[in-house]
C-alpha cells in the first residue's frame, strides 16, 4: 500500500507539471547591445498547436498604428501563423514575429523563426530560459539565438521592470 501511495503522489506531481506554464512564457524585454536601451517588450505564449510564439507588446519608438512596411520582400513565409501581407501587418500586439518554436525541454524551444520587422529579414530562432544563479545570470534571462545556417548571435533578454510593465499595461489592448 505504501508503494502505491508513493507512486500515486509521483503521478499526481508529474501530471501537474504537464499543465504548468513553461518558464519561457510571459513578458521579456530585448535591449540594444550597444546602448543598453530597451528595443521592445515581448509576450511569449504557447499557441493551440503547442508551439511557442511571441508578439511585440511595447516598443519605445512605435505606436499602435505602425505596420511592418520593411517586410515587403517577405512573401509567403513558410509556416507563418497569420495569413496576409506581412508588410501591412501591425508591429504591436497582433503579429507573431517569433513563431514555430518547438519545445525540446522545459525552457528550451528550438526550430522556430524570428522576423526582424524593422529590417524585413527572417532568421532561425532558438530560445533558452536561464534561471538566475547569482553568477553568470544575475536575473532570470531568456537567451534568444537568431541564426542563418551556422552563423548567428545571442541576445540576452530580461523580465520587464516596473516602469516597462507600466508601459505594457498602458499600451495593452
Amino acid at each position: 500500500m505504501k508503494k502505491f501511495f508513493v507512486f500515486a503522489v509521483f503521478i499526481f506531481v508529474a501530471g501537474l507539471s504537464v499543465f504548468a506554464n513553461d518558464p519561457a512564457e510571459g513578458h521579456w524585454v530585448s535591449y540594444d547591445e550597444k546602448s543598453g536601451k530597451v528595443t521592445a517588450a515581448w509576450n511569449f505564449y504557447v499557441n493551440a498547436k503547442g508551439e511557442m510564439e511571441a508578439t511585440i507588446v511595447y516598443s519605445p519608438d512605435c505606436d499602435d498604428s505602425a505596420v511592418a512596411a520593411s517586410c515587403k520582400n517577405l512573401k509567403g513565409v513558410k509556416n507563418f501563423p497569420k495569413a496576409g501581407d506581412l508588410s501591412a501587418m501591425k508591429i504591436l500586439h497582433e503579429t507573431p514575429w517569433i513563431f514555430g518554436l518547438k519545445k525540446t525541454a522545459p525552457g528550451l524551444w528550438d526550430n522556430g523563426n524570428i522576423i526582424d520587422c524593422g529590417e524585413g529579414k527572417i532568421y532561425n530562432c532558438k530560445i533558452t530560459f536561464c534561471p538566475a544563479d547569482g553568477k553568470k545570470f544575475k536575473a532570470d534571462t531568456l537567451v534568444m539565438r537568431g541564426s542563418i545556417g551556422p552563423l548567428g548571435r545571442n541576445q540576452f533578454w530580461l523580465r520587464p521592470d516596473e516602469r516597462i510593465m507600466e508601459e505594457i499595461k498602458k499600451n495593452a489592448r
